[in-house]
């Protein structure tokens, strides 16, 4: 059985919402079944929806009926369409229909829009530092365009950002509307007051207790005497995120004791990270098995933000432990120096790896999205327990070389990316004047994308291309260099690292040409903290480039669950061979932490 419910509105009032006896002493909540719209020309319904908490209940979510938050959805959409030039609209009728039997409630809207009203004009009054034109062009409406307040406000913000960026911290801009309802046209005037453009007195640091204040001014974009510049504060305050010194870091202008208006001290308000820890961690993976790792560091030693510290890590692949030291800014430069001392125990398919050595890395951040640095490389290695025949029999373990990387991340997040763009072009070269055993050269480039589809839905695509030869005295590419793939990393329908050359069909060759491309991934939000994801992607490994054809690109396909923890995200991946030979399981099932890519 069904009851229709009518509510009238007062336009002069506003909403008035007239329920009945069943609906106000009904103790079981009604769930949303329907809302629907009628007399929207303008907006189509999935938008109107879209402003509401009252939507239709949906697969895994139930939406459920309250009068108050009804109310504050019909307000909401009111300002929306007055917002959007709409003044005169008015929501003339609305029908709830109750189905007491399901409990199930259905919404429909009656709208009358009314008549758009338009911008007229515009004009600014007060400005002696820009002229009207350089202001106007921070309005993003123009004369005939449809009257939004939404983009007054902005505009007016635009304005004052402006006048920030040039030192006048104290302007104020006052937006006078006329409207003219018989012609539905709206004229406004942006009243400014300029005042004092400021400079900078001192500046002036608070909270810290170990860092000095030398390491917290090297990281500022401006100095005393200059212009109070707003993106040279902002740039300032994500510099000194950056270093991880700081939990907390605000920087604010404030006049002088001096009452002079035209100066101010910027106060840098922080509060600092621990500067020592100690992380222990235990996890799982489906090729490194159980696996623990132990650090211990500073980052703050003796308060100059170098940072001193080691790793111990153990899994049933892999042990070993790693020492480091970073100089944030080596010799007075922006220039970054890492050193990292390693001994590391590495059971691969088709051989065991020793090594010990390290890399000394210098680079800097050339903006805010790229970076370039210069690593030299030298290692000693043993191989014991090979089983590929073809391995060189003068083999020398010993890595001498130069890399060159160059890095472009527009990522919004390195660990979890909802948009942007990776890229990393990495080159090295091994042996010739830097001696070590081995001599060749080897080129990777690396591209990730992301892109936001929907508030729970993003799309992501990867490409790894690389390229490598030997020259010199060398006969070959040592097994540990060679290039492989396959795995919960890179096609994750393949066995780890058996995509390629192999030996017996069972023993990795590696290559010395490899594309890997995940196509597609799209992971999907479900509920709070667990998301889906479906992955296509293809790739191999050739001996040698020219050995390149795209028939020989292995497909898989797949689809995994996501849980996002406080530790990290928890990956479990399910992919599909599309491609299978004899030889070959048509499914992997892997576990790990953290996206494939």
């Amino acid at each position: 059985m069904r009851y229709f419910y009518n509510i009238a509105f007062a336009a002069f009032l506003g909403v008035t919402l007239l329920l009945t006896a069943p609906l106000a002493g009904a103790e079981r909540r009604y769930k949303i079944d329907q809302v629907t719209f009628e007399g929207n020309r303008t907006f189509p319904d999935s938008r109107l929806q879209g402003l509401m908490l009252s939507r239709p209940s949906a697969f895994l979510r139930s939406s459920y009926f309250f009068e108050q938050v009804f109310l504050d959805d019909i307000e909401n959409i009111e300002i929306f369409y007055q917002q959007n030039g709409y003044l005169e609209v008015a929501l003339t009728d609305t029908v709830l229909s109750f189905d007491t039997v399901h409990h199930t409630v259905d919404i429909h809207l009656q709208i009358d829009e009314g008549e758009l009203t338009h911008l007229e004009g515009l004009t600014v009054f007060g400005n002696t530092v820009f002229e009207d034109s350089i202001l106007l062009k921070k309005v993003r409406m123009v004369p005939g365009d449809a009257f939004q307040r939404n983009l007054i406000q902005e505009s007016m913000l635009a304005m004052l950002s402006l006048y920030a960026e040039n030192g006048y911290l104290d302007a104020a801009i006052k937006p006078e509307i006329k409207i003219n309802s018989e012609a539905h046209l709206a004229m406004v005037d942006f009243v400014i007051t300029e005042r004092y453009r400021c400079t900078v007195s001192e500046i002036i640091i608070e909270g810290n207790q170990k860092t000095r204040p030398s390491v917290i001014k090297r990281e500022l974009s401006f100095q005393p005497g200059e212009v109070v510049r707003y993106s040279r504060l902002m740039a300032s305050q994500r510099q000194l995120y950056l270093t991880g010194l700081f939990e907390s870091v605000f920087l604010q202008p404030r006049p002088t004791r001096q009452e002079d208006s035209a100066r101010r001290d910027i106060i840098i308000d922080i509060k600092e990270n621990l500067s020592s820890e100690y992380n222990l961690s235990v996890g799982y993976g489906s090729v490194d098995k159980a696996r623990a790792s132990m650090e211990v560091f500073t980052r703050n030693l003796a308060g100059t933000a170098r940072k001193i510290g080691s790793t111990l890590k153990a899994s049933f692949i892999r042990r070993g432990v790693e020492a480091s030291f970073t100089e944030p800014w080596t010799f007075g430069t922006r220039w970054k120096t890492d050193i990292n001392l390693l001994f590391e125990f590495m059971e691969e398919p088709g051989y065991d790896l020793s090594r010990i050595g390290g890399r000394l890395t210098v680079g800097r951040n050339f903006g805010k999205n790229t970076n370039a640095a210069l690593t030299y490389r030298f290692e000693e290695g043993k191989l014991r327990h090979v089983e590929v025949t073809d391995i060189p029999v003068d083999y020398d373990p010993r890595v001498r070389s130069l890399i060159l990387t160059f890095n472009y991340d527009t990522r919004d997040n390195l660990f979890n990316p909802n948009r942007g763009t990776y890229i990393e072009w990495t080159n090295e070269m091994a042996g010739a004047f830097l001696s070590g055993g081995n001599t060749f050269a080897r080129s990777d480039l690396r591209l990730k994308w992301f892109k936001t589809l929907d508030r729970e839905t993003i799309f992501g695509s990867a490409l790894d291309v690389g390229w490598m030869d030997y020259f010199g005295s060398s006969s070959d590419i040592p097994l540990s260099e060679r290039f492989y793939t396959g795995g919960p990393n890179s096609l994750r329908g393949f066995q780890y690292q058996k995509v390629g050359p192999l030996q017996d069909n069972d023993i990795p060759l590696g290559g010395n040409f490899k594309v890997v491309w995940n196509l597609a991934e799209i992971r999907h939000t479900v509920y709070k903290m667990f998301g889906v994801v479906g992955f296509v992607e293809f790739g191999n490994i050739w001996s040698r480039m020219n050995d390149f054809n795209l028939k020989d690109f292995r497909p898989d396909a797949g689809a995994g669950l996501r849980l996002n923890t406080p530790l990290g995200i928890l990956r479990l991946d399910f992919g599909v061979n599309l491609d299978r030979r004899a030889y070959e399981p048509r499914t992997r099932i892997y576990f790990n932490m953290g996206h494939a890519f």
